[in-house]
């Protein structure tokens, strides 16, 4: 159930954006169809992607909002897990150190004899 509320809020995020992505456009033509020289225009289209930009950017921020808000409500309303039993994975020998025996930068240290 929670995945369905937070895929319906997703959905509404994306139309949201969507909206803002035409209205964006629909601005730059009127923009486009008024201005008077090549920059004018040019500064039309920039204005558009920055507009339209901002939309996916509020979009995926929100996205992100959902995503918190279903992991905390998940997290207070969690089972107590009766009568499962914890898995333990044995991650097997350890065959080489975590960091590197000689210097990063490629050079083996020199050893006298």
């Amino acid at each position: 159930m929670q995945g369905a509320k937070e895929k319906a809020k997703d959905l509404v995020s994306s139309a949201k954006a969507k909206v803002k992505e035409q209205e964006a456009k629909v601005e730059e033509k009127l923009e486009k169809a008024t201005a008077r020289s090549e920059v004018q225009k040019e500064i039309a289209h920039e204005r558009s992607k920055a507009k339209i930009a901002e939309a996916k950017m509020e979009m995926h921020a929100e996205k992100v909002q959902h995503r918190e808000e279903s992991m905390m409500r998940h997290r207070f309303h969690r089972h107590d897990d009766v009568g499962v039993q914890p898995v333990h994975h044995d991650p097997g020998p350890i065959l080489a150190p975590a960091f590197p025996t000689y210097p990063v930068s490629g050079a083996h240290p020199v050893t006298k004899k």
